[in-house]
C-alpha cells in the first residue's frame, strides 16, 4: 500500500482525465501524487479514488489553491485524516474482460446514436480502448449520470464489474432516450 495526500471533491475524477480541483492544501508540489475521492453531501467519501499527478499549481486568494490533476489509475481508499493508505484495484485480469469490452462499446454506440437522435450531440463512431482497464473508464467518463451513480461503477470492484454496470446503465438511458423520442427497440 501506498500513502498519498488525500483530496475530497464534489465530483469523480477517472482515470485518463484532466480537471482542476480546488484546495486549501498548499503542502502539494508539482509533480506529486494524490488521491482524489468524491465527497458525498453529507461528508462521507467513497471507497475507491483517483491516483492522480499534479500538472499545474495555481493561486486562488491566499487560502486557496487549484491544482492542475490527470488522473491515473483507480485506487482503493482507506482515510487517515489528510492522507490515504492506497491500493490498486485493477491488480490481475479477470477471464472474459476482453469479450465484454465489444459489448461495452456496441453499448455506448446505441446510447450516443440516441442522444443523436434527440439532438442531445452523440459520438456513433466512439471507440474505446481494448484493454479492458481503460475501457471502463472510458465508458464512464461517457455516462451522463450524477456523480454518486460514476462512484458506485468506480466501487464495482474490478473491471470487468465496472463493464457489467457500465451496460446497464446505457442499455437505461438509450431506453429513455429513445422512449422520450417515442420510438421503441
Amino acid at each position: 500500500m501506498e500513502i498519498l495526500p488525500l483530496l475530497r471533491f464534489r465530483r469523480v475524477l477517472i482515470p485518463g482525465t484532466r480537471h482542476s480541483v480546488r484546495t486549501s492544501r498548499a503542502d502539494l508540489v508539482m509533480g506529486e501524487r494524490v488521491v482524489v475521492v468524491l465527497e458525498q453531501p453529507d461528508g462521507s467519501i467513497g471507497r475507491v479514488g483517483t491516483a492522480s499527478r499534479i500538472h499545474g499549481i495555481g493561486r486562488e486568494g491566499d487560502d486557496r489553491v487549484v491544482l492542475e490533476l490527470v488522473g491515473e489509475t483507480l485506487v482503493s481508499v482507506h482515510p487517515d485524516g489528510d492522507e490515504a493508505s492506497v491500493g490498486l484495484i485493477d491488480a490481475e485480469e479477470r477471464p472474459g474482460a476482453h469479450e465484454l469490452v465489444d459489448s461495452v462499446e456496441r453499448a455506448l454506440r446505441r446510447y450516443m446514436a440516441a442522444k443523436a437522435e434527440a439532438g442531445i450531440g452523440g459520438d456513433v463512431l466512439v471507440t474505446i480502448h481494448r484493454d479492458p482497464v481503460p475501457a471502463s473508464h472510458q465508458v464512464a467518463s461517457h455516462l451522463e449520470i450524477t456523480w454518486p451513480e460514476v462512484q458506485d461503477i468506480l466501487e464495482a470492484g474490478d473491471a470487468v464489474e465496472r463493464i457489467r454496470r457500465e451496460i446497464t446503465v446505457l442499455e437505461r438511458e438509450t431506453a429513455l432516450l429513445r422512449a422520450v423520442l417515442g420510438r421503441s427497440d
